[in-house]
């Protein structure tokens, strides 16, 4: 996966909401890969749709990732695909071969299933600065990062031009990947507005990486050019 500075943040950026925050809950699917064979896809994309949709599944972000930035190793996967469904679709997937017949025509093959915690009810728009932050806890004291969670999300609440909380996936189970313990949707509207925020809120930025090295042992942020609601 290449790296594109120019959307990406810094190592001291960070986001996630803690519980009391979160407002719809559904199940989520993160898929990401590299594919290798259109002709076998469009297949598979057949094949898989009866399974879907006996679990009410939709795609309701996909796109194309454009780099990676972090200690948490995702691979070159160049498109993803976040699929909102009304109860767990994994387990099915892999009974019936269907992550086998994936994985033959993709590299870098990541499937990422869990409680899906749906933040905002205003699409973001396609122009708009992706970012899906994937991390991995210390958990040391579980209390005190929710504490600290609330807090930070507090002031940035204040603070003009903040990132725009789009969706949490809580993993429960994975294919492909490192267990994570958290992959966060956010995003900011207009193009160049995060490096303007972060430039411009050093105590803010401060903050959160002092969070980032007391609790969060590994976090790797993937930037994306999405489209609204299509399966990739």
């Amino acid at each position: 996966m290449k790296k594109t500075g120019w959307l990406l943040v810094g190592v001291a950026f960070f986001i996630s909401l803690p519980q009391a925050a979160l407002s719809e809950s559904v199940t989520g699917l993160f898929i990401s890969h590299k594919l290798n064979d259109d002709k076998a896809y469009k297949q598979w994309r057949s094949d898989s749709q009866s399974t879907f949709h006996a679990h009410d599944c939709e795609p309701i972000r996909s796109g194309k990732l454009l780099g990676g930035k972090g200690s948490f190793k995702w691979g070159d996967s160049d498109k993803f695909t976040l699929m909102k469904c009304q109860s767990p679709v994994l387990a099915d997937l892999v009974d019936k071969g269907l992550v086998d017949e994936l994985s033959a025509i993709t590299d870098e093959l990541n499937l990422t299933e869990g409680k899906l915690n749906i933040l905002s009810d205003t699409l973001p728009s396609e122009n708009a600065e992706y970012l899906i932050k994937v991390s991995y806890f210390n958990n040391l004291n579980p209390k005190a990062r929710q504490k600290s969670l609330a807090k930070i999300d507090k002031s940035a609440s204040k603070v003009r031009n903040a990132w725009i909380d789009d969706a949490i996936l809580q993993p429960r189970a994975s294919v492909g990947v490192i267990h994570p313990d958290n992959l966060t949707f956010l995003y900011y509207p207009k193009a160049g507005q995060g490096k303007s925020f972060r430039e411009n809120n050093p105590k803010l930025m401060n903050k959160i990486g002092r969070f980032n090295q007391k609790h969060v042992e590994r976090v790797t942020y993937l930037a994306a050019k999405i489209k609204n609601g299509r399966m990739k």
